[in-house]
């Protein structure tokens, strides 16, 4: 019964959404605490304990209802439109040569890279990218900070931003944010790549005010976007579910492309949460795939995602 009851509190609190401390690592497991919670269910009806059967129930619900539209997908068309990726250079150790190896093989046309610092992009230079993506936004930092943006058609009004935060924030890093128009197939896009900061193990101040920030950021585009990058944030926690609130729609939700974790590639068997992401608003096209990819010096996988015009286009 107490494990029970220890089951239910992520779950509360993505219900509520009081992330503050450890609470904010917490509901980043919610796929994996459905698991335990249905494998303690299944023990609770073998052993015929219907208080614990009925305490269980309820995050099992509710994990499924969570994680279910990940794995339907959109009326995707065949004819793919804009192939788009996403990289967390980890410190500047990704190695530089697989990522262009991804943009080839995926051919990709617009590639965010976070973390991005003067080493691997000058790497990133060395291997070839410029030649596949010609048009480039880049703001290299040491540490975590840097950001790029790579594109295979002209990035038109490309800036580089400060980063997320507001007024009340004086904790946590934040990192380069990058802006830039691409016109594919006649329709002129908005693409970001983005950096939030992380939350800490006990204080989640910055993390709070950095994703508040870019919320707002979004919320006052007005063309269609494409955001991607290390959003530090699974889409059970209540500043994602912002972003979906205004209209935000996740790459693999909408691809049907199931649970897919991307951190920490790398220290274990396998990635246990998914924070890097790309999102799309008001586009004419839809994600029909949502792939990840290991990359060796990288402790996230790459994400890439294919749009395509609706089957009913």
């Amino acid at each position: 019964m107490v494990a029970a009851v220890l089951l239910c509190v992520p779950f509360a609190v993505r219900l509520v959404g009081a992330e503050f401390g450890p609470l904010v690592y917490a509901v980043a497991f919610i796929p994996w605490f459905t698991i335990a919670a249905l494998a303690l269910l299944v023990v609770a009806l073998l052993w015929r304990a219907w208080g614990a059967v009925a305490l269980t129930a309820v995050p099992v619900a509710l994990g499924v209802w969570w994680v279910a539209p990940l794995f339907t997908t959109a009326d995707a068309g065949n004819e793919s439109v804009l192939t788009v990726a996403t990289v967390n250079a980890t410190f500047g150790h990704v190695d530089a040569d697989a990522v262009v190896a991804m943009v080839e093989e995926y051919d990709v046309d617009a590639l965010a890279v976070v973390e991005l610092t003067p080493d691997v992009l000058e790497a990133l230079e060395d291997a070839g990218l410029d030649e596949l993506l010609p048009y480039a936004e880049a703001a290299p930092e040491r540490g975590v900070t840097g950001t790029g943006l790579w594109s295979r058609l002209p990035l038109l009004e490309a800036e580089t931003l400060d980063g997320w935060t507001d007024a009340s924030s004086t904790d946590g890093y934040v990192s380069r944010a990058v802006e830039a128009q691409v016109e594919v197939a006649g329709v002129t896009v908005t693409v970001l790549a983005v950096h939030p900061a992380a939350p800490g193990a006990f204080d989640s101040s910055g993390w709070a005010a950095s994703m508040r920030g870019l919320t707002e950021h979004l919320a006052g585009q007005s063309d269609p976007v494409i955001v991607m990058g290390d959003f530090n944030t699974t889409r059970d926690h209540a500043s994602f579910r912002d972003l979906e609130r205004l209209g935000y729609v996740d790459a693999s939700d909408a691809a049907g492309s199931g649970f897919t974790p991307t951190f920490p590639q790398g220290r274990g068997p396998f990635p246990l949460v998914v924070i890097d992401h790309i999102l799309a608003r008001d586009t004419p096209w839809v994600a029909s795939s949502a792939t990840t990819v290991t990359l060796p010096g990288a402790d996230h996988r790459a994400l890439v995602v294919v749009y395509s015009d609706p089957a009913d286009a």
